[in-house]
């Protein structure tokens, strides 16, 4: 380990991982945070598993705090969450974890948010047995939500009080993260297929051709990912403890390890200038009495 002085920024040089010296505490304890995005101003917003509630840091803070309250009906664990500035809307996926461990479970809600102030705009209920994941939102205001149990993309238009079954196909089992592309087309992966996909959608906005992309290596537990303004898809690993910088040939999808560190489940990533930020959720502590802080760390893209 070495650190090195750029531009009066101390950065720590680990497994060749660039590092900021300002990471951001999540809440207090027992938060286990799943998802995070981000604003254009630096601000991230941190969705929590373990307490429910949504968290922000404004950019420079080192710590993130509670934001918007646990809700009081449905499933509490906040999985994605998404920023769409253009509409002004925070998304956010709840979902009961009681789906992977043998239980019915609650039907998952997509709720949108006021980015503005944090007030409730809508809660829509995704149907029995659905586990809500990850969103993406379409120029129009449209909010897809990845269904992970049901390998199965719904999707919510502006104003809408019910989702709609967008795209479902069984090669989907697992879905996890999605994110649009520049090329309008929807990116998607499987958490535990370790697959890539890319589904085309066409001018009338209709779902169009799924393709398997081919893998440049393998990847374990592709989870959050998000388009950069780049044009440089951000992919966490939660099961190699990495984040990876993927762009694409055709078909195939090249990656390149951008960070890998000890972080014990990296579940989310979101880009903020060059700097990529990285939830760990800490999964292996569920359970603990104590699992002591919880943080987004920082990655500085060289």
């Amino acid at each position: 380990m070495r650190t090195l002085l750029t531009s009066g920024l101390v950065l720590i040089l680990a497994g060749g991982t660039a590092l900021a010296a300002d990471k951001v505490q999540v809440g207090d304890k027992m938060v286990f945070p799943e998802s995070l995005t981000s604003t254009a101003d630096g601000s991230l917003i941190i969705g929590s598993i373990g307490t429910g509630q949504i968290f922000k840091a404004a950019a420079g803070a080192t710590v993130a705090e509670g934001w918007i309250g646990a809700v009081t009906e449905g499933p509490t664990a906040v999985l994605g969450v998404y920023a769409d500035e253009a509409n002004g809307t925070l998304w956010a996926c709840y979902a009961d974890l009681a789906l992977f461990s043998g239980g019915p479970g609650k039907a998952s809600v997509l709720r949108s948010y006021s980015l503005a102030d944090g007030s409730l705009k809508s809660a829509v209920t995704l149907g029995d047995g659905t586990f809500c994941n990850d969103i993406a939102t379409a120029a129009d205001g449209t909010a897809y939500a990845a269904d992970t149990a049901g390998g199965q993309v719904f999707a919510v238009a502006p104003g809408a009080t019910t989702a709609t079954v967008f795209f479902k196909d069984a090669a989907l089992a697992s879905l996890d993260g999605l994110s649009f592309g520049p090329d309008g087309a929807l990116y998607m992966n499987g958490v535990m297929t370790n697959k890539l996909f890319r589904l085309t959608i066409g001018a009338d906005g209709a779902p169009g051709t799924l393709t398997e992309l081919k893998l440049s290596q393998e990847i374990k537990g592709p989870d959050g990912m998000r388009f950069g303004d780049d044009g440089v898809l951000y992919l966490a690993e939660n099961g190699n403890a990495q984040v990876d910088a993927i762009t694409f040939d055709g078909d195939t999808a090249n990656i390149k390890v951008v960070g890998k560190e000890a972080w014990d489940s990296p579940t989310a990533v979101t880009k903020v200038g060059n700097t990529l930020w990285v939830i760990e959720a800490k999964f292996s502590k569920m359970g603990a009495e104590d699992a002591g802080a919880f943080y987004a760390y920082p990655v500085m893209l060289q």
